[in-house]
């Protein structure tokens, strides 16, 4: 028995630093953020966090604000994850530690990232006190430094490359320059794009390569801002209620509402979505899927 057991840790750890190593996401919905290892046909739950049980959270956060997590993305090199939440909160929180480190109450957010210099950016959808924009400013929770106009605001992704941030709204995929280091930091238009199809985007995404990933009402598509053009995913387009959408050099997983806005699971494909395993996620409505760099 001793010597099964030595054998099966063996096999554990060879599997773990092995070149066929697991590949991570982070699922979110509910008040969860879930984090799952992927490799074959495979999904292991790794860690888990839930705003519910998040002590240094005021009850606000914890009973309402955090209630419909809507995106969970890694940032600062993985060391934390960026969430946003339709019922109204948005949080920095430290991965190894699970503390919060930022926390703003904006109504329906649904997307952010952090921009240079310790500033976070807010996308805010439909709602009396949304469609907008929002700056933040990592050192202090509240209030927002300044806000733009943002129809059905879903999306948000900083480009460092291009130095611009990625804005998605219902018609629109907008790029704002940003000065970190001005007196008054602030985002200003220097692009934009209509989106394909029946429009109404809803989920932004950044790839590999360089270029972007785009849900709108009726499919997915790839966006290259440097050619400002879109290009239909085929096995997601046309395709309705896609949720989210994200890529790897070699994998793709995504998220299609299944009962109303959310998912039991969600589907991880090649990139050419050969070969497609989906894997359920039981306890929680799932809304989206993001893998760690």
């Amino acid at each position: 028995m001793r010597g099964s057991r030595m054998l099966s840790a063996l096999i554990g750890l060879l599997a773990s630093t092995g070149a066929a190593a697991a590949e991570r996401l982070y699922a979110c919905g509910d008040d969860q953020i879930r984090e799952y290892a992927v490799t074959g046909d495979s999904a292991t739950e790794t860690w888990r966090w839930s705003a519910g049980a998040a002590r240094d959270l005021p009850s606000a956060y914890r009973t309402r604000l955090l209630a419909h997590i809507d995106d969970c993305k890694a940032v600062d090199g993985n060391k934390a994850i960026l969430v946003t939440a339709s019922t109204g909160g948005v949080v920095l929180i430290d991965r190894a530690s699970g503390k919060v480190r930022f926390r703003a109450t904006a109504p329906m957010a649904h997307s952010a990232d952090l921009l240079p210099g310790g500033y976070a950016a807010v996308a805010l959808s439909i709602n009396p006190a949304g469609d907008r924009l929002e700056l933040y400013k990592l050192s202090r929770s509240e209030p927002p430094l300044a806000s733009l106009p943002l129809p059905s605001g879903h999306g948000a992704v900083w480009d460092a490359r291009r130095q611009r941030l990625f804005a998605l709204s219902h018609d629109l995929i907008q790029a704002f320059s940003f000065d970190s280091k001005a007196a008054a930091p602030r985002l200003t238009e220097a692009a934009r794009w209509t989106l394909p199809g029946r429009r109404d985007g809803h989920d932004l995404s950044p790839t590999p390569g360089g270029g972007y990933v785009v849900t709108t009402d009726d499919g997915a598509w790839t966006f290259d801002p440097d050619r400002g053009d879109f290009a239909p995913i085929p096995a997601l387009n046309p395709k309705l209620r896609v949720k989210a959408v994200s890529v790897t050099k070699e994998t793709m997983a995504w998220v299609q509402a299944e009962e109303s806005w959310w998912a039991h699971g969600f589907t991880v494909a090649d990139r050419d979505t050969g070969r497609q395993h989906r894997f359920e996620t039981p306890g929680m409505k799932l809304y989206k899927v993001r893998w760690i760099p």
